[in-house]
């Protein structure tokens, strides 16, 4: 018995290992497709920095620089780093879902099979809404403070790193819905439980987005703790069609 417990963890292991070195190739084939396409990739990138510096100083052309000699090759590898991981989220996804597939019925599978474009999706939205919503005032408020005493001019590499955090990470927090529900699936989170945790499920909100905007602004740190409570919200409701479900 002991002997076959201990074959079945090494078996979990190896399939393990296999689905993330496929998903690390798919990841590096991915990142040098986004390094060759790096210049149109990184125009539109920099759009919002440029059309903040446009509004604070429009008399000076608006332009990002790097002063280090390695800088412009850092900005550009981490860039296409996170377009590459971007691109082959799909790919994770369906990792993920094969994985799990084999221990659940066939009722079940359906459901796993939604979360690879439900996922997808909802990580796209992530990235436009970092994109669209929470980058543009985010960097406003850091070029804007002290403009009044000095030129922002600033550094590629900076701007790049601030980008791909907030992209990286809201992309992740728009998953909780997708998480909450394989809990609920599995029967690790009860919808009673989680609809006492709403003052906590606020406070964390803020609280993450504090932690992932390098901003002091309330502006910026509520765009981004607004999507964590709202998905949080769905996360709850699909934990009760689950609940349902298995009525």
């Amino acid at each position: 018995m002991a002997n076959d417990r201990a074959v079945s963890i090494v078996s979990h292991f190896s399939e393990i290992k296999r689905r993330i070195i496929r998903i690390a190739i798919v990841v590096i084939l991915s990142t040098i497709i986004s390094f060759i396409f790096y210049q149109p990739i990184s125009k539109f990138v920099q759009k919002p920095a440029l059309d903040a510096l446009s509004k604070i100083s429009p008399d000076i052309p608006a332009t990002l620089v790097f002063l280090d000699v390695f800088e412009g090759w850092s900005a550009i590898a981490r860039l296409s780093v996170l377009v590459g991981f971007s691109l082959a989220f799909p790919y994770i996804m369906f990792e993920l879902v094969m994985f799990l597939r084999p221990g659940l019925t066939k009722s079940e599978r359906k459901y796993l099979y939604s979360l690879i474009p439900g996922g997808t999706i909802l990580f796209f939205i992530g990235v436009a809404f970092a994109y669209y919503i929470l980058i543009p005032p985010a960097v406003h408020f850091l070029f804007s403070f002290g403009s009044d005493i000095a030129t922002p001019t600033p550094r590629i590499g900076s701007y790049i790193s601030l980008m791909s955090s907030l992209v990286f990470w809201m992309g992740l927090i728009f998953q909780i819905p997708i998480i909450m529900f394989l809990l609920g699936k599995a029967g690790l989170l009860k919808s009673k439980w989680v609809s006492k945790q709403r003052v906590w499920n606020i406070l964390f909100g803020f609280i993450l987005g504090a932690i992932i905007t390098p901003t002091f602004d309330p502006v910026t740190q509520t765009l981004a703790a607004l999507p964590a409570i709202f998905l949080f919200e769905i996360g709850l409701l699909l934990v009760k069609i689950t609940e349902k479900k298995r009525k």
